[in-house]
């Protein structure tokens, strides 16, 4: 079965508003695929908030020949199709999917996802808290926090590293046996 973590970044507060994205993908026990773009968001939500600026990074001269999520999407579409797929903290990106793809007039996808933030509490309850840079922290991931490529293989890297801890390599055995849901988008 093929994992794949997917992460966004945004201009400002409009989860349509994509500025990247990254992906990865574990299949057959390993790391097969990154993918990772900046994205021009749309005229309607292509403004940039200072405070989206501050978390990643990403300014408007930054993405002004990059391509638009039409694009993007063509070339992301193939590593969600016959995946699982998972985000930390997921509401956001899967948010951010629905939104651009919304947007844009692009059928929304069908694929099951879960949650690492999810998984990480269910696994890891004694932490104090369960954000994606803490988790990666814990686990001796690197982790360039808030650079979509980095943030979807620390996701991705948390899946690996609880599957390796829990002995199992079944992911849908995994999320059963940690209790965690497995929604459909």
């Amino acid at each position: 079965m093929k994992i794949t973590a997917i992460d966004f970044e945004t201009a400002n507060e409009q989860p349509a508003s994509v500025c990247a994205v990254g992906v990865s993908c574990l299949e057959d026990g390993a790391v097969e695929e990154k993918y990772y773009s900046l994205i021009q968001p749309e005229k309607e939500v292509g403004y940039f908030l200072s405070g989206n600026i501050m978390v990643h990074g990403i300014h408007p001269e930054d993405v002004k020949e990059a391509p638009h999520f039409k694009e993007v999407y063509l070339e992301m579409k193939p590593y969600l199709e016959d995946a699982i797929v998972v985000a930390h903290n997921a509401r956001f990106d899967m948010g951010c999917l629905r939104a651009a793809c919304l947007l844009n007039g692009i059928p929304l996808p069908h694929f099951d996802y879960f949650d690492t933030v999810e998984l990480s509490k269910r696994v890891f309850p004694q932490l104090a808290h369960h954000r994606l840079n803490d988790m990666c922290s814990y686990m001796n991931i690197d982790l360039d926090h808030h650079h979509a490529g980095s943030d979807a293989y620390g996701c991705l890297m948390i899946v690996a590293n609880i599957m390796n801890l829990a002995q199992i390599y079944d992911i849908d055995e995994l999320l059963k046996q940690c209790n965690t849901k497995l929604r459909h988008f």
